[in-house]
């Protein structure tokens, strides 16, 4: 029997074990692929934006309140970073995000494989675990002497596999990650084995993700980028805004300003409420401003086309014309000014459904984080513990989401090896 298994070879999974390989413990990781580490490849667009400078435990949805942000203190982006300096990876910073200084997730992939070694991990690869069991134990007498104590009288966890074979262990860590990028072997099954072991699931939806329309003028768009801000708006309330390069596409809506509406727009779109992002394209100057500065601009020369077009470039400007043309209603003089500037500054799009799983970075939903301590520790099963993205946790687009994993299989690590 070994002492610590996890399932689930990614960030979480790989820290998980390193910090729990302590003390001569056995230490088994189980991965579902032929090799460890295969999602993190993806991530950056393989460049690996594995942390961010500016981390704060309000960029994810669990809040600057929650114990979880403990876990982001105690191991926040600049311990991170000098962990990675010290296992010789130089890291640099750019927008706050922070990267291998390789630019290469390769690089990150084989610092943390060289950690699996250096413990002496125990890695199990094309294993998937289909059922798990968790063995009370027998009750012991407090008043019996010199008996000896089998291993399986005492608590443990019994894993199954698909191919028929099994483990058993002491603790369980379930690091197995959420329904984001399904081809890397994400396929929810660790909410599955939760379940098994007495935890609720909340539902679970593809965010930092793309938006879809079925506005035509807006798809006219597609290939235009332009620097803006971007509010989410559900049933005529505001919910959240981003600034940053908006890009249209084919379907829709994209960039990381986007990605990051995406998580607060995915729910209600399921739940087939009224959802908006409203465009903000010049939010550097006031709507009081831009009315002066229109209204001075026409007066030179009465051409309010040619006007957008000097401003936006052609595409962003006729798709801006063709708002006012359709809204003015017969507007003039300084209403008409006010309806312009009102079009540059809340240009609203009829959002009607999000990209699925396959094409999302995260999953929002997951194994209740009521019911997992600030420990990482489950409070409802001994022994068992969760780390990364199987939990309800998301945060925003930028090394995040990333940066939660490894600091949670960090502390589920220390505290499973106890």
């Amino acid at each position: 029997m070994t002492d610590i298994c996890v399932i689930g070879g990614g960030p979480a999974g790989v820290f998980a074990c390193f910090f729990a390989a302590k003390d001569n413990k056995k230490v088994t990781l189980i991965e579902r692929n032929d090799d460890v580490l295969k999602k993190l490849l993806l991530t950056g667009n393989g460049k690996c934006n594995y942390s961010n400078s500016d981390l704060k435990s309000e960029y994810y949805n669990f809040g600057k309140d929650h114990p979880y942000s403990k876990i982001i203190e105690e191991f926040d982006s600049e311990k991170l970073e000098e962990f990675f300096m010290d296992r010789g990876m130089p890291t640099y910073g750019k927008n706050n995000c922070k990267y291998p200084r390789s630019e290469r997730a390769e690089t990150v992939k084989n610092v943390l494989s060289e950690m699996l070694s250096e413990k002496k991990v125990e890695v199990l690869t094309g294993k998937k675990v289909t059922s798990a069991e968790y063995r009370p134990g027998k009750k012991i007498d407090e008043n019996a002497t010199n008996k000896p104590i089998n291993e399986k009288d005492l608590p443990h966890f019994i894993l199954k596999f698909e191919d028929g074979g099994k483990i058993e262990c002491k603790k369980l860590i379930i690091a197995t990650g959420g329904k984001a990028y399904p081809s890397t072997g994400s396929d929810g099954g660790g909410y599955r084995l939760a379940r098994a072991l007495g935890h609720n699931v909340t539902f679970t939806y593809p965010v930092l993700t793309r938006l879809f329309t079925e506005d035509k003028a807006v798809k006219e768009m597609a290939g235009v980028r332009f620097k803006a801000k971007v509010t989410a708006v559900v049933e005529g309330e505001i919910i959240s805004s981003e600034e940053g390069e908006l890009q249209f596409t084919e379907n829709g809506l994209s960039g990381i300003c986007i990605y990051n509406l995406s998580r607060y727009l995915s729910k209600p779109l399921e739940d087939g409420l009224n959802c908006n992002v409203v465009v903000d394209f010049m939010p550097e100057m006031a709507k009081e401003s831009m009315d002066y500065y229109i209204e001075k601009q026409i007066q030179k020369n009465n051409d309010w086309r040619n006007l957008l077009v000097n401003i936006f470039g052609e595409k962003t400007a006729s798709l801006i014309y063709k708002k006012i043309v359709s809204e003015a209603n017969g507007a003039a003089g300084k209403d008409l000014i006010s309806h312009f500037t009102n079009s540059i500054k809340n240009y609203k799009i009829k959002i009607s459904g999000h990209d699925s799983f396959s094409n999302a970075q995260v999953t929002k939903g997951g194994v209740s984080i009521d019911e997992v301590d600030e420990n990482m520790a489950s409070k409802i099963c001994p022994g068992l513990f969760f780390a990364g993205e199987v939990l309800d946790v998301d945060g925003k687009c930028g090394g995040y989401n990333l940066h939660f994993a490894f600091a949670s299989g960090r502390r589920a690590g220390l505290s499973a090896g106890e």
